[in-house]
Formats: C-alpha cells, structure tokens, sequence
C-alpha cells in the first residue's frame, strides 16, 4: 500500500464504504492474511495493533477476484513497478508543464 492518495480506515469500514456491506472482521482479517482460491489478498497495513486499508484496496481486490472467477487475466504489480509507472506519470506531467 504504497498509493499516497490512498486513505488508511479500519478493515470493516473500508470493506463497509465500498460495497454498503459489513462484513465480519475474522472475514476481511483472512482476506488480508490468506491468499483467497486465486491467489488474491487484500492489501493492508498493520500500524500498533490495528490492521488498515483503503477504499481503493478493497475495490481492486473484488476486481482482482472478479475477474479471476470469471476466467480473465489477473495482473500483479510489485510495488516498484507502481513507483515507476507514478514516476514516469509525474515525469510526463512536469514535461508538458502541469
């Protein structure tokens, strides 16, 4: 979870925001622990005792898993790999004077 635009709220909340539905917490916990039958976790982050994630998060899991079940390609981007496509986005903006 390395997006700076991305709000860090509680597990069930964020889950709550972007889908109207409240999930139990040992629910969305696995989600973030275990890899799901697609090899698919929720992106979290644990600060003192409480585990965080974003609305964003939440939606990109469902998408992820969505189209897993459904037979599309899933694809995964390392955390470097987000940096850089941010980079070169940032790069590209300062180039054409935004």
């Amino acid at each position: 979870m390395n997006e700076p635009h991305e709000t860090l709220i509680p597990l069930r909340d964020a889950v709550e925001q972007a889908t109207g539905r409240r999930p139990g917490i040992s629910t969305v916990m696995r989600w973030c622990q275990k890899p799901n039958q697609y090899g698919i976790r929720l992106r979290s982050r644990k600060v003192g005792g409480l585990r965080l994630t974003s609305v964003e998060a939440v939606n990109e899991f469902i998408d992820r898993t969505t189209a897993a079940a459904e037979g599309g390609r899933v694809t995964v981007s390392t955390s470097k790999q987000v940096k850089r496509a941010h980079d070169a986005a940032m790069n590209e903006l300062r180039a054409a004077g935004v």
